[in-house]
């Protein structure tokens, strides 16, 4: 998001984490905040009311009660509230902000249990294993297919070998209102990370590290970049040594495959 839309979420990320440290439970505003944004997928006229400048803040906020009072939380529409009464670039943009509002309550409560590494270890490996079969990210991906068939296969896949949060948010991620999956579980990765202010790097080797090496390795990005690191490690055979590390858009690359590949092109010149 950019220009008003990015000021608005922020606003709206920070009436959440306001009503989540009230005593809300987590899942339900989560849950409600989700099952708002789809509805205003479907709902163009009700998605431009929500957000035309001209209208007063009170009234959307009139308007949104009167349609969602008996459908959803009392918690989750406090949240809401803040994303109706602000400016939005498009009304798109307000979808989108109440997905990543869901996916922060969710986040928060695998934090307070203690459990915010597994899930995000859990997102970035069904994240891999999405990347690697074409045919499986055909069929979660496929927007003719039956959302409730789609999250099936996802929990046929991971079964109880994720957090239950992980489930919840992999359910959402397949429920048709991003066109590519990779991209969606790549954004609920960097809302995971940004709850504690973190930055998510990938690193790609040619063996899996020991624990002292992904500790040293961690540190050593988080002192780069001047904040904390979440380092996800990628074992590929092809590096043959070294190490490759994405770090948002910048990536450090002193593997060996690299150097060789660098190596032949100087001797074809």
């Amino acid at each position: 998001m950019h220009g008003a839309s990015e000021h608005s979420l922020r606003g709206l990320l920070e009436r959440t984490e306001e009503v989540l440290s009230s005593g809300a439970d987590a899942s339900t505003v989560g849950n409600d905040l989700f099952a708002l944004a789809l509805t205003l997928d479907h709902a163009h006229s009700l998605r431009r009311a929500l957000t035309e400048p001209v209208v007063p803040a009170e009234a959307k906020r009139r308007l949104l009660h009167s349609l969602f009072d008996d459908r959803l939380g009392a918690e989750a529409l406090r949240a809401a509230d803040a994303g109706v009464g602000v400016r939005w670039s498009s009304t798109h943009d307000l979808s989108d902000a109440f997905e990543q509002a869901s996916v922060a309550a969710h986040v928060a409560k695998a934090d307070a249990a203690g459990r915010l590494d597994d899930l995000e270890d859990d997102l970035f490996r069904f994240s891999r294993i999405v990347e690697a079969s074409a045919a499986l990210r055909e069929a979660l991906s496929d927007p003719f297919a039956p959302v409730e068939g789609k999250r099936r296969l996802v929990e046929d896949l991971v079964g109880d070998k994720v957090e239950p949060t992980t489930t919840t948010l992999l359910a959402q991620a397949v429920s048709g209102r991003h066109r590519s999956l990779t991209t969606v579980l790549g954004l609920y990765q960097r809302i995971a990370a940004a709850r504690r202010d973190s930055m998510v790097a990938t690193a790609w080797v040619a063996a899996p590290l020991s624990e002292e090496h992904r500790e040293r390795l961690t540190r050593a990005l988080s002192a780069q970049q001047g904040r904390k690191v979440h380092l996800n490690v990628v074992v590929d055979p092809e590096v043959l040594g070294g190490v490759r590390v994405a770090v948002g858009e910048e990536v450090l690359d002193s593997t060996v495959s690299t150097r060789l590949r660098a190596a032949q092109r100087r001797l074809e010149r």
